[in-house]
């Protein structure tokens, strides 16, 4: 090894240093550690709080060519939005929190789906079809994943009246860095009708900010935020690795680092952790005793290198249906569980989507045949016309008990806004997570043809417990704008997809699960979250068996029967001596048939505490519906009394222990 006079002094200094005595520092320059990076993805800006990146990118304004000077719009968002609108269900506001330069950009938010975003109506007397025009914008995330990438596209309707999506700049850039979204030779499409300028993000819907946006003549250079190079060891982005570098990892040790560009850097032996081991590397190497850092071990991984067969179209509809990736560690670990011969059990909880297969046995042979080498399982609880709530109360019998290893939840197109839909969703979610044998959970979201679906809430407690969401409204939304299905590719009435429906979901769910699978999409560990989104303290619920569960029972003038489909028993009211029995709990759900109209009701008295429940129900056409009989905060005693009006049918006792 060649003596490096550079890198001595600066090891010398760092001695010099640690013992508490600051002569001098050293930077080492050109002669760097041979193991660097330089992507599109790893250039990052500065300037990030507003405060200083003018100056570090030397100007803001664009820098103009010779031949084209003009500028069609130059929007700062300092005083207005400028006529750029939500895009999909996003809202937006002017915000002076995290401008890249000046006062204000513009805030994103209240997406709902990763093409949801900003987007600006072209003027097309300014912006001529046909003709080659420059577009720049800046954007910025906090609230998505380390590193997320953005795309700048075009919107337009051609000649044939097909609406089209044509890409013109994508960017990656990690979270809190502003990064460039630029293309200065973009030529519109000739045929170009309602042409709209947008920005998206590739996955996701995290909040995220745009500023400093540019529509100019051909060929004009727009400055934008000052790109970082990711150079290993070189944690404060200098352009060397010094002695300031090995002070910021001492400190990160110990203290951590806020700052993710900062963080990539510092992990000097990619294995995922700032530790004693990436300091003394970067010591070793200032000191000369090494030349370049170890390279990782390429993970024997299959599918880190499987290609896709799908054309360009489809596996961008597929991509589209990924709403949240999610902690993949539980669904990873089953996986290759069953890759190396254990038993899998795959469970599906839902509605008639559920019940009617045409996407579980699908998407179950695509598992069986790509990673079960044992015995396969598949359990499918779907059952029409029911809502989360109902499903809570049949978990436990249906799910539950089966010892499922994975866990899909569609309820989508039947649960509806009121609190109790949200809690019992949210409660199936860590009810399935707590299970002794770690199963794997996943969020199915189904549309209308309407487009009415329960996206929103499920995304937001899926969210909460980082579990994946695989959105067929995303998907399907966004290929129906773009004329690459039709409504009938997909539904066989308002609501259900027929065969063909059937496997595109399918077909998006294993292309989730070939991308969860690839080693940079992987989760470490997983850790069940103490926090809910709207509360999941109904979680403990069991369908109560009256003859084992509730002590003292007494059916009054209730007749039982033999129950709906896997709810094992019924009640109905056949005079007027109420239901009797106690219990230790917290609360009473009670499941029952629910129509439109002609039904009669029940008075749920527990502790002296009465609520009624109708069996009239909007939405409902004789199948089972559940309601909040009762709840406390606390377990205890529960002395319950239920008295009938009218004609009316218990089909469940939920007991929330």
């Amino acid at each position: 090894m060649s003596f490096n006079f550079k890198r001595y002094l600066a090891a010398l200094t760092a001695l010099v240093l640690s013992a508490g005595m600051m002569i001098f520092s050293v930077s080492a320059d050109e002669d760097t550690a041979t193991d660097t990076e330089t992507t599109a993805s790893d250039t990052e800006t500065t300037g990030t709080d507003g405060e200083s990146s003018a100056s570090e990118s030397e100007s803001t304004d664009a820098e103009k060519s010779e031949s084209e000077k003009e500028f069609f719009f130059v929007d700062h968002f300092d005083d207005g939005n400028h006529s750029w609108t939500g895009r999909g269900g996003a809202k937006l506001a002017l915000s002076d929190e995290k401008p890249f330069d000046g006062i204000n950009c513009l805030y994103v938010s209240g997406r709902t789906a990763a093409w949801n975003g900003a987007q600006k109506e072209l003027d097309l007397t300014l912006f001529e079809p046909g003709k080659t025009y420059s577009f720049s914008c800046n954007a910025m995330q906090t609230a998505g994943g380390a590193e997320e990438t953005f795309y700048m596209k075009l919107q337009y309707t051609d000649a044939a009246g097909q609406t089209n999506y044509d890409g013109i700049a994508e960017a990656t850039t990690m979270k809190g860095e502003w990064v460039q979204l630029a293309n200065a030779e973009y030529t519109i499409p000739a045929d170009a009708t309602a042409a709209y300028l947008y920005v998206e993000t590739a996955d996701g819907t995290f909040d995220f900010y745009v500023d400093n946006a540019f529509g100019a003549g051909e060929a004009t250079q727009i400055t934008g935020p000052k790109q970082k190079k990711l150079m290993y060891g070189d944690i404060n982005y200098d352009g060397a690795i010094n002695i300031p570098d090995l002070c910021l990892i001492k400190s990160a040790i110990t203290d951590g680092l806020e700052d993710e560009a900062q963080k990539k850097a510092a992990d000097v032996n990619r294995d995922k952790a700032i530790d004693a081991t990436d300091a003394m590397l970067i010591f070793q190497w200032l000191n000369a005793e090494i030349e370049e850092f170890p390279q990782p071990p390429k993970p024997d991984n299959e599918w880190d290198d499987y290609q896709e067969t799908a054309s360009a179209e489809w596996i961008d509809f597929y991509k589209s249906s990924i709403c949240s990736m999610g902690n993949t560690a539980r669904l990873a670990a089953k996986l290759d569980a069953a890759s190396q011969g254990e038993d899998l059990t795959l469970a599906y909880l839902g509605g008639s989507i559920t019940e009617g297969k045409n996407y579980s046995s699908p998407f179950s042979q695509y598992i069986k045949d790509n990673f079960c080498k044992g015995k396969f399982t598949e359990v499918n609880a779907g059952l029409s016309g029911t809502s989360s709530v109902v499903g809570l109360v049949r978990s436990e019998k249906d799910i539950c008990s089966k010892n499922p290893d994975i866990v899909v939840i569609e309820f989508s197109v039947n649960d509806h806004e009121d609190i109790m839909y949200k809690k019992c969703f949210e409660a199936c979610i860590k009810k399935f997570l707590s299970l002794p044998n770690d199963p794997a959970v996943i969020t199915l979201i189904t549309t209308s043809k309407g487009g009415y679906n329960s996206q929103e809430q499920m995304l937001a407690s899926s969210k909460n417990f980082d579990i994946p969401v695989i959105s067929m409204h995303d998907a399907l939304q966004g290929a129906f704008k773009r004329g690459f299905l039709k409504q009938s590719d997909y539904f066989t009435d308002e609501y259900h997809p027929h065969k063909s429906g059937g496997q595109l979901v399918a077909d998006c769910m294993a292309y989730y699960v070939r991308q969860a699978m690839r080693t940079e999409n992987r989760s470490e560990s997983y850790t069940i979250p103490s926090t809910s989104k709207y509360g999941s303290e109904y979680y403990t619920c069991i369908n109560a068996d009256p003859t084992k569960d509730l002590q003292n029972f007494n059916a009054g003038s209730f007749q039982r029967g033999n129950g709906y489909n896997s709810l094992p028993y019924s009640y109905t009211s056949s005079g007027g001596a109420p239901m009797t029995f106690k219990a230790n709990g917290k609360g009473l759900i009670i499941v029952f048939k629910a129509n439109s109209s002609g039904m009669g009701s029940v008075n749920v008295t527990v502790n002296g505490k009465t609520t009624k429940v109708n069996g009239n129900k909007q939405y409902t056409w004789g199948g089972p519906d559940a309601e909040l009989g009762y709840y406390q905060d606390t377990a205890g005693d529960l002395d319950v009394s239920i008295s009938a009006s009218g004609s009316f049918t218990i089909w469940g006792l939920g007991l929330v222990k």
